[in-house]
Order: structure tokens, then sequence, then C-alpha cells
């Protein structure tokens, strides 16, 4: 009989085993990996449940909530993020997913949480089911395209005598920096000393004034993005780029069954949106990717975001993502601020 309970870290091995045996369907399909510790990547996330599906001892299912403090016009609200929703195949089409959104919906209501985000990969079907046939809750509605944009990790180097970007820690002037930058976009995360601790943060002045700060993170230690499947001539492209990495300075891409080494672009706050500066910044963050064996530096951007159209044309690949809100309050008007306005995801911890 399955039954359904909050999981402890007692589970990690188990809650291991189910996520590396259930992989993304899409065009390029993904297999995303938590080891060494399924609950690590929560903890950047915010305050985080995790609820499991067990069948005579063995889990079958999980789901993840999150508690994050964001951006919503312009003011701190709670914002609730539902993730890791997995279940194993031999329990598939039996009702268990809808089980674990069920009582991720009971520990919602306790908690009178309101408005709830949820991520959905590009060519994953299944999750809509779920979230729109459910008669708990109001209705689900897009909040558009999210892009992930990732940069090969390059050799070259910034020669620009213009703007120096200098390696820095987090201090009170570049955190209002970059609260002052995210306050304009809905859902972004109010952004401390404790989000930034464990990145490495880069900072350019002009005059001695702040014009932009980048935040770089690694998360390889916590999640593994592992490819499944590759279309041929994705495969083909790979094993051609990867004969000239040498010669073209960048760095080798990863094959079917092998791990994205990846760096994520956690924050990039750019005063005025300097075309050439974001081009400098990137070319920088490229450059860390490749010092440490890495094939890409990846930003997450949404489509209505000015951002996107100044990132620089060079190699790169995008997938994209949708995003979806609703208020189980249903706030409509709130809803609809939201929608009308630019949203902000940090698919590092995605």
């Amino acid at each position: 009989m399955v039954k359904y309970r909050l999981a402890t870290y007692k589970d990690n091995d188990q809650l291991l085993k189910l996520t590396s045996a259930t992989a993304m369907p899409g065009t390029i399909s993904l297999r995303i990996d938590r080891f060494p510790d399924f609950f690590r990547l929560n903890e950047l996330r915010g305050e985080t449940k995790v609820y499991a599906a067990e069948d005579n001892g063995l889990i079958i299912g999980c789901i993840s909530v999150s508690r994050q403090n964001v951006y919503l016009l312009n003011k701190a609200h709670p914002m609730w993020y539902v993730s890791d929703l997995r279940v194993a195949a031999t329990h598939q089409k039996k009702g268990i997913a809808l089980g674990l959104v069920q009582e991720t919906y009971k520990y919602l209501k306790r908690v009178e949480a309101d408005i709830l985000f949820v991520n959905v990969a590009e060519g994953n079907k299944r999750p809509f089911v779920f979230l729109c046939e459910s008669a708990s809750y109001p209705d689900f509605q897009s909040l558009g395209v999210f892009k992930v944009v990732q940069f090969l990790g390059s050799d070259k180097t910034n020669k620009s005598f213009e703007y120096q970007i200098r390696e820095t820690k987090a201090n009170n002037e570049n955190i209002e920096f970059l609260n002052a930058y995210y306050s304009k976009y809905e859902l972004a995360s109010l952004i401390t000393h404790d989000k930034v601790k464990n990145t490495q943060l880069f900072e350019v002045r002009y005059q001695d004034k702040l014009i932009a700060v980048m935040c770089l993170v690694d998360t390889m230690n916590m999640k593994q993005n592992v490819i499944v499947k590759l279309p041929w001539f994705l495969e083909k492209m790979v094993m051609v780029l990867n004969r000239m990495s040498l010669m073209l300075k960048i760095s080798k891409l990863p094959q079917k069954n092998e791990a994205i080494n990846m760096l994520y672009i956690k924050y990039l706050a750019v005063k005025d949106l300097n075309r050439d500066l974001i081009s400098e910044l990137i070319t920088h963050a490229q450059h860390c990717a490749f010092l440490k064996s890495y094939s890409f530096v990846s930003i997450g951007l949404h489509e209505k975001d000015d951002l996107l159209k100044y990132l620089p044309l060079k190699i790169r690949f995008t997938f994209n993502s949708t995003g979806l809100i609703v208020s189980l309050k249903d706030n409509q008007d709130l809803l609809r601020k939201i929608i009308n306005g630019v949203p902000y995801k940090d698919y590092s911890i995605v």
C-alpha cells in the first residue's frame, strides 16, 4: 500500500536512486542527479519540505516545495516553489504524482501560502496534466518562456582597458546594488550575504562608482545534469567541436551519458545595460568556466528581459522552460500584475 510522508535525511540514498532513474523527456533528454546529498540543493532554495511516496518501505516518488522571499511589485513577498516531482517507472500512471501534488497542496493550505511557482522544461508534458486537472486549487497560468543560454567555456580573456573586472567579496554596497537591480523583476529572490557566500563575485567600477556586479556559482557538487539522449545532428556537432577545441581554444563538450560541467551566472546586474560591458562580463565568465575545465557558463533570462537582447552573439545553446504560476488565494489582480511584469528565476537552483 502506498503511503505519503515527509522525507528525512535517512531517505537520502533512496531519493538519489529515484532521481537517477528518472530522466526528463525532450529533444535533449537529461537526467538530473543530486549526488552526494539530495537535500543540499534544497538548502539553497530556501526552507524546503520533501514529500515521499512509499510502497512497502521503497520510495517510489517524491516532490519538493520551498518557501522563498521574492520581489513582487517591488516589495518582499513569500513565494513557494514546487520542484523535484519524480515517480519511479514501475509506478507511473497509478496516481502517485497526483497523490504527491495533493500532499503538497495540504501543506500549502496549512501555511496559508498564496503564490506558487513551477518550472517545466520544454518537451516535458507530464507535469501539465497534474497541474491543470486538479480541482483543489485555481488554474495555473503561464508566466511565459525562460531562455537558458549556455556559452562555451573559452580561453579568450578580456582586452578592454576601459572596464576592469575585479573579483571581490560580498559587502553592503554590492548587495544593495544587486537588490536595487533585481527589485524591478517579479519573483527575483531578495539577495543577502548568505545568498552569495559560496559564489565568485565580480564587480566593475567607473570613476570609482559601481556599475556592474556578476555572481558565478558552481553547483556541480550538489546537482549534475547528465545527457541521456542527443539528436544525431547534435552528436555530430559535439564530435566536430571537440576535435577542434584546442584550435578554437574552447572547452570540450559533454557526450551522451556524461554530466554537463557548468558554471551558472546567478546574478548579472549592469547599469544602463551597457552592451560592451555585458559582453566583457560574459567573456570573463566563459574564461572562468574554461579554467575549471567546464563546458559551459549558463544564464537564465525571461523572454521579456531586455538583457537577453544584449547578450553577445557567440557560439551558444539555448534551452526553453515554461514558468507556471498560481495564486492559491485566487488573487487574480496580483497575478495579472506579475504576468505583465518581467519575471526572474535563478536557474542555478532549479
